[in-house]
């Protein structure tokens, strides 16, 4: 919230910007008081004006309009429109990263809860056979070893619920630090993934370093054209009106006006030695540009490996997670027959609780990659349909 407080507040700072750039187009107008007041004075010719002229408290009206300033006004109002657009991306990529997080913790609290409150269902089925072990015992059916060997089996699975039911209590704590309410329990949410090759992840894509980048690279080509106008000739038209003797109540006054012209004759090298600087900065931003569009195409592959990896794992965790499940139920209902193993069902139970947080955990980097690839992409926000 912090930097998107700041960020808003740059965009005010760089519209006035662009204000200020443009208005620089308008003449400007100045009032001034002189006092010009002869401190030594030797003229030999008595009719000199410079002789004749007497000490003076003049008031000074003047009205200058530039015409021609080397492109130093279209490449000051440019930078402040490059401002705005880099302040507009900035806004755009914070709000695209908040959802990111508001998303990753989201699915973190989903799928902890979802795993925690079906492990924990499991367990508390699983808990009756530790009384009927025992009674089996006390029959004399099992032998003492493979009562030790249901014990010891449910406290291992009781004491993986509690590191889940820890971490269920950790991302609910997190979520509702974050979103101010508690979780309601809605689950993973059904969306439609964006099944995309490589190359199609690629193409015509920019992340939001990208776009940064290149604007910064038109900022300094456009702070290059700023700096050559300072050495460029200056054209313009002033005017000035001059109402002499004010402190006497006199009544003299002219106007005067016309054309000037400044050009910069010899700067001792102090002009090439800037442009020179400027275009090295276009260079450093040109470079920074190229890393910043490989480090996108590296992203955006390293999402797309796992994405695909998580695709292919997908239908295999789902099958072996069907096949365990079916095989705890039919151990289930052979609870009556003689050949009826305990251990047999705890181990078939504990290999569905590991299968079960696979599946889920494995739906949840699903989701989670294509969020994070709209991200890197920027589309995160229209996906959301959400405008700044």
């Amino acid at each position: 919230h912090i930097r998107k407080f700041t960020s808003n507040l740059n965009i005010n700072e760089f519209n006035q910007n662009k204000k200020y750039a443009q208005r620089m187009r308008f003449p400007s107008i100045s009032a001034s008081l002189v006092n010009d007041e002869s401190l030594s004075r030797r003229v030999d010719d008595i009719y000199s004006l410079r002789k004749r002229r007497d000490d003076s408290f003049d008031g000074v009206i003047r009205i200058e309009q530039p015409l021609y300033t080397g492109n130093e006004i279209s490449s000051k109002v440019k930078i402040a429109k490059l401002e705005i657009s880099k302040s507009s991306i900035e806004l755009n990529r914070i709000a695209s990263e908040l959802i990111l997080t508001a998303t990753q913790i989201y699915l973190d609290t989903a799928s902890a809860e979802l795993i925690s409150d079906y492990c924990e269902e499991l367990f508390n089925d699983l808990e009756k056979f530790r009384i009927i072990v025992k009674k089996r015992f006390d029959a004399g059916i099992i032998s003492n070893s493979e009562k030790a060997i249901v014990n010891v089996r449910l406290s291992e699975i009781g004491a993986q619920i509690a590191i889940l039911q820890a971490e269920k209590i950790k991302a609910s704590s997190i979520y509702r630090s974050f979103f101010k309410k508690e979780y309601s329990g809605a689950g993973l949410p059904l969306i439609e993934l964006k099944s995309m090759s490589s190359d199609q992840m690629n193409q015509g894509m920019f992340s939001y370093d990208e776009m940064l980048a290149k604007n910064a690279i038109k900022n300094k080509e456009a702070d290059l054209e700023l700096t050559k106008s300072q050495y460029r000739p200056q054209l313009g038209f002033s005017a000035r009106y001059t109402r002499y003797d004010i402190d006497k109540s006199g009544d003299d006054n002219d106007i005067r006006g016309g054309l000037y012209l400044n050009f910069p004759l010899f700067n001792f090298g102090r002009g090439s030695a800037q442009v020179s600087a400027s275009k090295a900065r276009i260079q450093q931003a040109r470079v920074s540009a190229d890393k910043s569009k490989r480090d996108r195409e590296y992203n955006s592959a390293s999402i797309f490996g796992s994405s695909t990896g998580s695709l292919q794992a997908r239908n295999k965790i789902l099958d072996s997670y069907t096949n365990v499940r079916l095989q705890r139920e039919t151990f289930l209902k052979s609870i009556s027959s003689s050949d009826f193993s305990v251990p047999a069902l705890l181990e078939a139970a504990s290999r569905e609780i590991n299968i079960f947080q696979q599946l889920v955990r494995n739906e949840k980097q699903l989701l989670l990659s294509d969020f994070e690839n709209s991200h890197l992409n920027t589309t995160l926000l229209s996906r959301f349909r959400i405008s700044l």
